[in-house]
């Protein structure tokens, strides 16, 4: 693996960490704010618009073919750190904690996706096994909050979710001195892709079924993450309060 590689895999997975780091209050959010298991639902599905809202923009707009990959990725790593501590430290309940969970959501379409985007950019010849490690650093890191607090269990919900947002900076930072890669293609034409070829798109049954297979992923794979700690604390902490009710 080459040190650019390395750079921007290690990047992905600090960056991700701000994605279910509120997930991982779960149970100090649900006695603070007196949150149901669906009002925990609502919280998560509340990044997950963030994010589809955040691709279509950028899909729409073609900023991410129009501006530097790397400079997109460092730009939002460090307005989801910005948002993530403004969700700890600020929210006062379900509504304004959805609205900055929300805010994160659209700054992880500049990261995850960019990323990608980025990590092709040093080495086309590799493509496959740099963006297997890609997707390997995403899983990690959305895991990584669950991690802290599992390391530093008496550690304040609130010092847990910052964690996040000062690793998604040392991202930013270390994406920011790396930059693009050579093989990163550059679009100087700055005009606006008319709406009307996305529509056109669809009408190709190949990239249809592809898009339609890939949104239903998206929703079974990050269904499947976040009710897999759920299952772990009912096999393991069958008293836990905020899943059983039980004191």
């Amino acid at each position: 693996m080459s040190k650019q590689i390395f750079v921007v895999v290690i990047a992905e997975l600090f960056s991700t960490s701000l994605w279910f780091s509120a997930n991982s209050a779960a149970d100090s959010l649900s006695k603070i704010w007196s949150l149901t298991a669906s009002d925990m639902g609502f919280l998560t599905n509340s990044v997950q618009f963030g994010f589809i809202v955040g691709t279509l923009f950028f899909s729409i707009s073609g900023w991410a073919d129009r501006y530097s990959s790397s400079k997109i990725f460092a730009i939002c790593s460090i307005l989801g750190a910005v948002f993530n501590a403004c969700f700890a430290l600020l929210s006062e309940g379900l509504t304004s904690a959805s609205v900055f969970r929300f805010l994160v959501g659209l700054t992880l379409a500049g990261i995850y996706p960019l990323g990608m985007k980025l990590i092709v950019s040093w080495d086309p010849k590799t493509a496959g096994k740099s963006l297997g490690l890609l997707v390997g650093m995403l899983t990690l890191g959305t895991a990584l909050p669950h991690g802290i607090r599992w390391v530093g269990a008496d550690l304040e919900w609130r010092v847990i979710i910052l964690s996040s947002s000062f690793l998604a900076i040392a991202a930013a930072a270390a994406i920011a001195i790396l930059g693009d890669g050579p093989y990163l293609n550059k679009v100087t034409n700055k005009t606006k892709v008319p709406f009307l070829n996305i529509v056109q798109a669809f009408r190709v049954q190949e990239f249809r079924s592809s898009a339609l297979g890939y949104f239903g992923h998206m929703w079974e794979l990050y269904a499947f993450w976040t009710i897999v700690p759920l299952f772990q604390q009912i096999r393991f902490c069958p008293h836990h309060r905020y899943l059983c009710g039980r004191s």
